[in-house]
């Protein structure tokens, strides 16, 4: 019920079918204004509805005048004379009401009374007279009840308590008193009756509800007005703002005290004077043009504006103005603005003392990132420019080794050489910490590019700090505007981008932006993007490659290596998406996972059968890592010396007390350590000796030149493996792809070989079936 009577405006939600039935209602003003309304609608008609009824009436009683009992006609006639005489009389007592008074409860059901009782009459005579009459006479009495049943909706539309009460009565009376024999006794006209019952009582109901809820936005409008009215009036009187109205061509139409005395003028002087009038004094003035190009622009697209500060001239003296106006609009006709004003002079002298002092970076003396932004903004708007980024190589360590102290006086230093190098015309400017920037308006490529290599000459010569000599570097990323760019974030990312790939590069060059970059950080976005869901969408994985014993090929452990499948580009490559997850510190939590998958599945094999595990350096930085790995074996019952955890040297390269600790805690809970790709990098022997390393990886690059019979690559081999061999570590071959490579590592007396000969990186369930075949064999 609460669903087919539910209100037609979602908004009224203390309205409902409930109190369009009269019931639930507050004894509250609206209510009472409510009741009011319907019983006004009901009698506005009421002289029509009785005439009409009168007329029906006396047709019927003329055409059914030999059947019925006059007895009970006259008492049946006399009670609808009875009730239309007082529907009459109310309407004639309330003709001279212009307004809708309020009608108590009382007054309610007493109409709602007098109306079912019309509904009990009506029901009377038609059980009185269907049993008797003729068919034909059926046939137009059973019509009349229709109609009547339809009368009664609409004159009754808005007390859907006695239409319901009137709806139900004349279609059971009908239905009821069609007597059997009677060929209109069908369940076809029962059910026609029934439906327009239903729609009667719903179409009232519904009705009565629009007439609620709009009553109530209404009352709820008007408090709202009256509200609002009486804030404005306190506003006026106590605010320090003032109200501003307008018209549509910028006429003040409004002009209170408050106005007058913030503009020092008269109320005469105000009324209908332009609001640009004000503006001023000197129209030369770049902040009057812009203000009024700004309020002209306003007013042109008709749009709302705030916080628009306007300088005024006051007595002789500059004043500034902060207003806000909202349009108003006549239908769909313009007419003006209404907002607030207040006097913000105090306020912008000293924004434009904090602005001064704040435009210029306190250390170098250069332009900071708020001047060179508002620098380059201006270049590109009259002709365009070059930004070049200047990124100091190596500062860091000088900072860090020599103190803040003496990476303070380099900062200075190479801010001296910039302005020697930059010359007549150009901004630089210091964005923070160890990174420049240079503005040159109007800088053709070719200018662009010897600057920048004058720059990284410059910072590179040696020089003096805190009494050392220090020599340092410079990496530049340069782009244009407008042909790179045409605003300042986007030529800021231009730059910067440029510099991105010079430092990924190897750093101490220049480089140019070309569109290219711009793909490629727009497509490493987004595989940022899709990895960090990759995890929890199930897109990771892990592939076993075996590691075999050389002497009779027998596995003793497999390499975990991540996989990634993307739902849209398919497989993409390890060397794609790992060092993006560790710029992006996502490879965390995602190498705390392949550590818990790979022992699940190390826990399912062979106690000999070891399980590698690589760990990034960024994984070597989470202090948590001892806690990942201590759970990871635990949950998996999984034994200590069955987990290798697999590094590369530039663990080491910039070694902290807190890695030889994180080395230390992993060693004493028994998990083994393997060093990749040895004698690729610095490969030195103090790695060895601080992670007693159990296995040396030999990378695959010296296994394919040993096949070949490549002199040094055998050699180095050779040395690696007497190395391994007098620290008690086993070696590994990588990449052994062919048998004349396994049989050329198993010669120079590598213990342990890996590669696609062997067996590629498989699925989890392979490789444990791998595991069971080579048992059995």
């Amino acid at each position: 019920m609460t669903a087919l009577f539910r209100p037609p405006i979602a908004a009224a939600k203390t309205i409902g079918w409930r109190q369009a039935f009269g019931l639930r209602q507050a004894p509250t003003p609206f209510w009472a204004r409510v009741r009011g309304a319907q019983l006004a609608m009901l009698n506005r008609y009421a002289p029509f509805n009785v005439a009409v009824m009168a007329v029906n009436l006396g047709s019927l009683a003329w055409l059914l005048r030999s059947v019925y009992d006059p007895r009970f006609m006259v008492g049946w006639a006399a009670v609808i004379a009875g009730l239309g005489s007082i529907w009459l009389a109310r309407w004639w007592r309330s003709r001279g009401f212009a307004e809708v008074r309020e009608a108590s409860p009382r007054d309610f059901w007493l109409v709602n009374a007098e109306v079912i009782g019309f509904g009990v009459a009506w029901g009377a005579l038609v059980l009185h007279l269907l049993p008797v009459i003729a068919v034909e006479d059926q046939m137009v009495l059973v019509l009349l009840s229709g109609i009547t049943l339809a009368a009664c909706g609409f004159a009754t539309a808005m007390l859907p308590a006695c239409g319901a009460a009137l709806a139900v009565m004349i279609a059971l009376a009908t239905v009821a008193g069609l007597p059997a024999w009677s060929p209109l006794s069908t369940p076809l006209v029962w059910l026609a009756f029934a439906s327009f019952a239903l729609l009667i009582i719903r179409g009232t109901t519904m009705t009565s509800l629009s007439l609620m809820v709009r009553m109530r936005i209404q009352a709820d409008h008007a408090e709202a007005s009256a509200t609002i009215g009486l804030l404005l009036n306190e506003f006026e009187a106590h605010g320090s703002d003032w109200l501003i109205e307008v018209d549509a061509h910028g006429r003040l139409t409004h002009v209170s005290p408050r106005l007058c005395e913030a503009a020092g003028r008269p109320y005469t002087a105000l009324i209908n004077a332009p609001l640009i009038g004000l503006i001023g004094p000197d129209r030369r003035d770049p902040a009057v043009r812009g203000a009024i190009r700004q309020l002209g622009r306003h007013f042109t697209t008709q749009t709302p504006f705030r916080h628009l500060q306007v300088p005024v001239v006051v007595r002789g003296e500059l004043r500034w103005w902060s207003i806000a106006g909202t349009p108003r609009f006549e239908g769909r006709r313009f007419s003006g603005y209404r907002g607030v004003g207040s006097d913000v002079t105090e306020a912008r002298r000293a924004a434009d003392r904090i602005a001064q002092l704040a435009r210029y970076d306190p250390l170098t003396g250069l332009a900071n990132r708020a001047l060179l932004r508002e620098t380059l903004g201006e270049a590109l708007r009259t002709g365009g420019c070059a930004l070049l980024f200047v990124d100091l190589d190596r500062f860091k360590q000088v900072n860090d080794s020599l103190g803040h102290v003496a990476g303070d006086s380099l900062l200075r230093s190479v801010a001296d050489r910039l302005r020697a190098v930059a010359g007549q015309g150009a901004t630089i400017g210091r964005l923070g910490g160890d990174e420049f920037a240079v503005v040159i308006p109007q800088g053709s490529p070719r200018r662009a590019a010897a600057l920048a290599e004058r720059i990284v000459a410059a910072v590179s010569e040696p020089q003096t700090v805190a009494g050392q000599l220090v020599t340092i570097g410079a990496s530049i990323g340069y782009a244009f505007g407008p042909g790179d760019a045409t605003s300042v974030d986007a030529l800021l990312r231009c730059a910067d981008l440029a510099l991105y790939e010079v430092k990924a590069s190897g750093r101490g060059a220049a480089c140019r932006f070309e569109p290219l970059l711009q793909q490629r950080a727009e497509e490493r976005r987004a595989l940022e993007v899709d990895l960090a869901a990759a995890l929890d969408r199930g897109e990771l994985s892990l592939a076993y490659q075996p590691i075999v014993e050389a002497s009779d090929e027998t596995i003793v452990g497999f390499e975990a290596l991540l996989r990634w499948t993307h739902p849209v580009l398919g497989s993409i490559p390890p060397v794609k998406f790992i060092p993006v997850a560790e710029e992006t510190g996502m490879i965390v939590r995602i190498g705390a996972w392949v550590l818990r998958e790979a022992c699940a599945w190390a826990a399912r094999w062979p106690d000999h059968v070891r399980i590698a595990v690589n760990l990034s350096a960024v994984q070597f930085e989470d202090p948590d890592l001892p806690r990942i790995v201590a759970a990871a074996l635990a949950d998996n019952n999984l034994a200590p010396d069955r987990l290798e955890l697999e590094i590369t040297e530039s663990i080491f390269l910039n070694e902290t007390p807190a890695t030889a600790a994180m080395i230390a805690q992993l060693k004493a809970m028994g998990v083994r350590f393997a060093l990749d790709d040895f004698g690729t990098g610095y490969s030195s022997l103090g790695y060895l000796r601080r992670a007693d390393f159990s296995r040396i990886k030999i990378d695959r690059s010296f296994v394919q030149r040993a096949a070949a019979c490549e002199t040094e690559s055998t050699a180095i081999i050779q040395a690696i493996v007497a190395l391994a061999t007098s620290l008690g570590m086993t070696t590994t071959a990588e990449g052994t792809e062919t048998r004349a490579e396994f049989e050329a590592c198993r010669s120079l007396g590598c213990l342990q070989v890996q590669g696609y000969l062997f067996g590629r990186p498989m699925p989890p369930e392979d490789a444990t079936a791998l595991v069971e075949i080579r048992r059995a064999a």
